[in-house]
């Protein structure tokens, strides 16, 4: 090991070329990202109105829900989806799809409680306000109260999203062209293991510190009329 440690050369010229490669990588990140994101808030916000539902049944579907996909690693579910259901069923997911409904399954989980917390958040003289005005419940919840409790829920709702970007790189074990995906296929062509691995590491950072301070400026929007 020490041997190979002392004979590494180091070729920074490589990643010229590999730069389009990488850029490609990120494109396919991104859309990852994006999509499992979007579906993560969605599927996240029905679940925690689920949770506080008062019919029983639904509330500990969603418990059930919730603890489920909070217990296990999503590199199980990446693996179990690609793989396992391909075997125990037939269905056949492409690399993609696998890994956003993987995403999706784990990030939902954890957006459900910060929603509900969120939502618990609110002051209860916000619905009695809305009611005396003659709001429907439907009204009521996105109208009033849901836009609070998103202001609340914001900056664990950015974390969690920061929290995929990251996690994307798992989806690269079933064959993604995802960022690390395409690192990797590049480490076992040019066996440049530390250049490649810098790279892709500079873009995460960049992919990560452009994400934060576009969040920080939606936070200081949202809070703006908030004394």
């Amino acid at each position: 090991m020490n041997a190979y440690l002392v004979a590494y050369t180091f070729r920074w010229s490589i990643i010229h070329p590999a730069f389009d490669e990488h850029l490609h990588g990120v494109r396919v990140t991104l859309e990852l990202t994006a999509l499992s994101t979007v579906l993560s808030l969605s599927l996240g916000l029905v679940v925690a109105l689920c949770r506080m539902s008062g019919f029983r049944p639904l509330c500990y579907l969603a418990y059930i829900y919730i603890q489920l996909f909070r217990a296990l690693s999503l590199y199980i579910y990446v693996l179990w989806i690609y793989f396992g259901i391909a075997a125990g069923i037939g269905v056949n997911f492409s690399p993609i799809t696998a890994g956003v409904i993987a995403l999706t399954m784990l990030n939902s989980a954890y957006m459900a409680e910060i929603y509900r917390s969120a939502l618990g958040a609110v002051d209860s003289g916000q619905h009695e306000a809305a009611m005396s005005l003659g709001f429907g419940r439907r009204h009521r919840f996105f109208t009033i109260v849901f836009p609070q409790a998103f202001r609340i829920a914001f900056p664990s709702l950015v974390n969690q999203f920061i929290d995929i970007v990251k996690d994307s790189s798992i989806v690269a074990i079933i064959g993604t062209t995802d960022l690390m995906g395409v690192t990797n296929q590049l480490v076992s062509y040019y066996r440049a293991p530390f250049e490649l691995y810098t790279l892709v590491a500079f873009f995460y950072l960049t992919i990560i510190l452009v994400v934060s301070g576009a969040a920080a400026l939606v936070e200081r929007r949202l809070n703006r009329h908030v004394q």
